[in-house]
């Protein structure tokens, strides 16, 4: 009897060791090593990005001061979210805007967004994962400055300063978005080149998953 549930505990670890084995994940690096890879992209002035570690790990802070840029890596694997649909994000926002409304031109700042989809000059499709502290989450509009080419979707509303994570299917979201299924690039933007206001925000542990 002892021998059969040795056995059977057994099975059942062995089983959940598999079960979390198959599971995949493309993660965005924030080492020092990983910075190398990360491009910005912006216009003005810029965001100052900077990264760092604690017990948890690699984040980066980001500190935008009536600037526009993003740090942004090229995805050449066309086939990552038929693999690996779910996008997992974790913010922290320490210095958030001063009531600003973010479906207008002059209000169209983020204090922490994640972008991806199609990105190019011409054509472009775009969705932002967007941390709000105004907006519920779950909000979706066409971006005021490029409506037929970027989608918003306010993907955090947490208002507690500390780390907080959310878990998107984007492969669904620009399916339904833009009717495409795949992202050529994933980037992290914090801006406030037009509410000209100062804001403080954190990122860490950005990947892909399959479940």
């Amino acid at each position: 009897m002892i021998k059969n549930m040795r056995f059977s505990i057994f099975l059942l670890i062995f089983t959940l060791i598999c079960g979390f084995s198959n599971a995949k994940e493309f993660r965005i690096d924030f080492s020092d090593e990983g910075m190398k890879l990360l491009k910005k992209r912006g216009f003005g002035k810029k965001t100052e990005y900077t990264n760092g570690k604690d017990e948890n790990g690699w984040f980066i802070k980001a500190v935008a001061d009536g600037s526009a840029t993003g740090l942004g890596l090229e995805i050449k694997d066309k086939d990552l979210l038929n693999e690996m649909p779910f996008l997992n994000i974790t913010f922290k926002i320490e210095r958030d805007f001063d009531n600003i409304d973010q479906t207008t031109k002059d209000g169209h700042d983020w204090a922490a967004r994640v972008m991806l989809g199609h990105g190019k000059k011409i054509g472009s499709k775009l969705i932002s994962l967007s941390h709000s502290s105004f907006l519920k989450e779950g909000y979706t509009q066409q971006s005021p400055w490029n409506p037929k080419k970027s989608i918003d979707f306010v993907t955090s509303n947490d208002k507690s300063g500390e780390w907080h994570t959310r878990k998107v299917n984007v492969k669904e979201l620009l399916e339904e978005t833009h009717g495409i299924s795949f992202t050529n690039f994933i980037a992290i933007f914090s801006d406030s080149n037009n509410s000209k206001q100062k804001i403080i925000a954190y990122y860490r542990d950005i990947y892909f998953s399959s479940e």
